[in-house]
């Protein structure tokens, strides 16, 4: 990798990468505590989690209704997780993939309850919060072993060169059923600590989650501070901040 953190041609040729043991052990079960502790917050409180798609997808059918629970904004809720945004082993890795300076968009954490926790079809992140220049990123932060039993995203290599594919929407975005079908895609197991990166544009999923573990994942999004937005949509608290670098662009200051 010429000295790279990262695989970059493989990624520029698949559209994802996997590092691998980015966070260590003892930093994963401080996550760990992290996220049981604001998920008891939020149920305390009453507050409604659940981003579950119902679309009626075929391949979800189960015996039980099935769920995620999603918070938007970590950061707002754990300053160990506002650290971590800023952390050079995240962000030199995804400077790697979009330039230097890199921006904040926003965060989830999402929760695959054991046994429960659901699916989500074929999609492309791209109609959520289009960019002119196509720099969004995502990098997925495996807070527990993921694997297809437990629900561990899957992905089609090669689909970010298709570029923006028109998505049917029922409250999300999603692909024909029929025409992107899990079996479509791969399975990207990671260990708890590992990060995958993958462009707006590459094709993905996830499997339910028919196992006793949980599969907690937390997402960041991040951009060039020079990409525009196409639409208002996504605003979130937190957007904008630079994760890495400066923002060249003095027309925001």
């Amino acid at each position: 990798m010429n000295g790279l953190l990262l695989d970059v041609d493989f990624y520029r040729e698949h559209g994802y990468v996997v590092s691998r043991g980015v966070f260590a052990q003892d930093e994963v079960a401080i996550m760990q505590r992290e996220v049981e502790a604001l998920l008891q917050r939020a149920e305390d409180a009453g507050r409604k989690m659940e981003a579950t798609w119902r679309g009626g997808w075929r391949e979800a059918a189960t015996a039980v209704q099935t769920r995620v629970d999603s918070i938007h904004n970590i950061q707002n809720h754990s300053a160990w997780f506002t650290r971590m945004l800023v952390d050079p082993r995240l962000v030199d890795r995804a400077a790697e993939l979009i330039g230097p300076d890199v921006q904040l968009h926003h965060t989830k954490l999402h929760n695959k309850p054991p046994s429960v926790g659901s699916p989500f079809p074929m999609h492309q992140d791209y109609p959520y919060f289009p960019h002119e220049g196509d720099s969004m990123i995502a990098a997925i932060v495996h807070i527990d072993d993921s694997t297809v039993e437990n629900g561990c995203l899957c992905v089609v290599p090669g689909s970010h060169k298709l570029g923006p594919i028109d998505h049917a929407h029922e409250g999300s975005f999603f692909l024909p059923l029929d025409d992107w079908p899990l079996d479509r895609a791969i399975a990207v197991e990671a260990q708890a600590g590992d990060v995958l990166f993958f462009g707006y544009c590459m094709v993905h999923g996830s499997y339910v989650n028919r196992s006793n573990r949980p599969r907690r994942i937390v997402l960041v999004q991040m951009r060039s501070p020079t990409d525009r937005p196409l639409n208002e949509a996504h605003r979130s608290p937190g957007q904008g901040t630079m994760l890495r670098g400066f923002n060249p662009d003095a027309s925001q200051l």
